[in-house]
């Protein structure tokens, strides 16, 4: 009968243990989740950040930047455009320095804008993202960047999948 009596309770224990694991990762995620809002409370606060601390509101308002920044770049471009008519021949890239570009960044930031004001290019702009990838762009002629905008192929590539590349795999599938 000892055995009888202890083939039962062994197989409560063994069933139990699965259950218990899971209750234990369950409590283990539990607290890892509130430590995590916890720090991201901490953060926003010191940062000065009052919005919403749901992923989904984060990500939105990433996206919100980055267009920003995509405009501010076309914006930037042709100030610094404007501001290289006015100056005396030798006298931009001094100034542009004064205010924080190397030569090269104003050109591409130049280049970016002579680019793209000369099309309707706002879906492109749109999938574009991010600044690193609109200066990535430069190098495409006139008409690559029309046919992006007409749901074509350029250089292989298409709009949505612009949209979906990194910059390190855009700057590649420009090149090859």
């Amino acid at each position: 009968t000892k055995s009888t009596a202890a083939a039962p309770e062994f197989i409560a224990k063994d069933e139990a243990a699965p259950l218990d694991a899971q209750a234990t990762s369950i409590n283990q995620l539990a607290v890892l989740n509130q430590a995590a809002n916890e720090n991201a409370t901490s953060l926003a606060s010191e940062l000065g950040y009052d919005g919403s601390l749901t992923v989904g509101a984060l990500e939105d308002e990433i996206r919100f930047y980055q267009r920003r920044t995509v405009e501010a770049c076309l914006e930037l471009g042709k100030r610094l455009l404007l501001l290289k008519e006015l100056t005396p021949h030798g006298e931009f890239e001094k100034r542009a320095e004064l205010l924080g570009f190397s030569k090269r960044m104003a050109q591409k930031f130049m280049a970016s804008t002579l680019k793209f004001s000369k099309t309707n290019s706002s879906s492109l702009l749109s999938a574009v993202g991010t600044q690193t990838k609109l200066l990535e762009l430069v190098i495409l002629d006139d008409g690559e960047i029309e046919a992006l905008e007409n749901g074509e192929t350029a250089r292989g590539i298409t709009l949505d999948e612009i949209e979906t590349m990194t910059v390190s795999e855009l700057k590649k599938a420009l090149r090859d």
